[in-house]
């Protein structure tokens, strides 16, 4: 672990050779956090630790949390900060070049196979955890991602600054900044989204999923519903057949996402009907949060108290996954329908997480690195 030194007097950290001159919050923030290293830490443990004669709140903390990871910055190959969503915070050390041991297993295909297996079937079922304690521990496990999903990780977890810093090719971070692109502008992400279809840039991976399954939310964020509609008709017999295997919930919720924002309230409620019936089949965590969701946005028209129950339930699944990209999409979709709906309490209700998510991923910091990024399409 490589020493993080800390200086009261000048309210200065040292590590890897770089000093950061802090705040004294920030400094006390920091200093807390590393008394603690490894362990999560709730606001309120942290405003009891660092604010405790004053009556802050807990913007507070999320604030001076992401001024410091700017400040510290320089030290992301030994230290982050880590946001654990419903939980509060922690510093993660990484380990020294010098104390990772090789693990033997690395070189056994074999096993390789075994973990591929293992590590597809965590994504599948949106189990973050697992899958982030497989790509993160290759001298525990014995096994490392290859290079597109070794991308995924960070994507994943919210550490959306690292794909506009160039530390992997631009090709293999054009899918996700792609999707963050279109997360916060989507009317103005078509010609990045058909420059990169048409230019091959990604790996074949995500190149084939943006080209046949992503393709159909952007149509509906685009405007074109009855081409989005069409796709998906497209290809739900042949998901269904086995052709797209356990894309089967994925769709499902697109078909009914469509319903939803067409005003088809009668189709709406035959989706919900099927849905509950392949879940049973399909029980992957993300895709039950997101049906949750999506669901209570069209129980909420007539039972308003009913659907947020269901909403509130979708959103805490997704959080357990510790798939952020996926917390981001069901509550802009939650945001998105209370302003097609003229609903303004059930925007009040679920904005404040939203703007947390923001903060939390700089994504609002990033946006304009990353559309700089994506200008090299065209």
């Amino acid at each position: 672990m490589h020493p993080i030194e800390l200086d009261r007097g000048t309210w200065t950290a040292t590590c890897l050779g770089e000093a950061v001159r802090l705040l004294p919050k920030e400094f006390q923030l920091l200093e807390t956090l590393h008394r603690h290293v490894g362990k999560t830490l709730s606001r309120e443990q942290l405003l009891d630790a660092v604010w405790a004669l004053e009556s802050p709140i807990d913007r507070t903390v999320d604030d001076h949390v992401y001024r410091l990871r700017r400040k510290l910055a320089a030290w992301r190959d030994a230290y982050a900060i880590r946001t654990v969503r419903g939980a509060g915070y922690r510093l993660e050390a990484k380990a020294a070049p010098a104390e990772r041991r090789a693990n033997p297993l690395l070189a056994d295909p074999v096993h390789a196979e075994r973990m591929r297996e293992l590590l597809d079937t965590n994504l599948l079922y949106g189990n973050g955890d697992a899958l982030l304690a497989l790509a993160t521990r290759p001298d525990v496990f014995g096994f490392e991602l290859d290079a597109p999903l070794r991308s995924f990780v960070p994507f994943l977890e919210g550490r959306f600054r690292e794909f506009v810093e160039d530390r992997m090719p631009f090709g293999d971070r054009v899918f996700f900044l792609l999707h963050l692109f279109h997360l916060m502008k989507p009317r103005e992400s078509r010609p990045y989204v058909e420059a990169a279809l048409r230019q091959r840039v990604m790996p074949d991976i995500w190149h084939t999923e943006v080209e046949l399954y992503n393709i159909i939310f952007m149509l509906m964020d685009w405007g074109e519903t009855d081409a989005a509609a069409a796709k998906l008709e497209k290809l739900w017999p042949e998901a269904l057949d086995g052709e797209y295997g356990n894309l089967v919930p994925y769709l499902a919720n697109l078909r009914l996402e469509s319903c939803i924002f067409r005003k088809r309230w009668d189709e709406a409620e035959r989706e919900i009907e099927r849905i509950e019936q392949l879940m049973r089949k399909y029980p992957f965590q993300r895709e039950e949060g997101r049906f949750a969701v999506l669901s209570g946005l069209a129980l909420y028209r007539e039972r308003p108290e009913a659907g947020l129950e269901r909403i509130d339930d979708g959103l805490a699944t997704l959080r357990r996954t510790r798939f952020v990209p996926h917390l981001a999409g069901a509550l802009d979709a939650v945001l998105r329908y209370a302003a097609a709906e003229g609903k303004p309490s059930l925007a009040n209700r679920y904005r404040p997480e939203w703007e947390r998510l923001l903060s939390d991923t700089e994504m609002l910091d990033v946006l304009p690195a990353i559309e700089a990024e994506l200008r090299k399409l065209l």
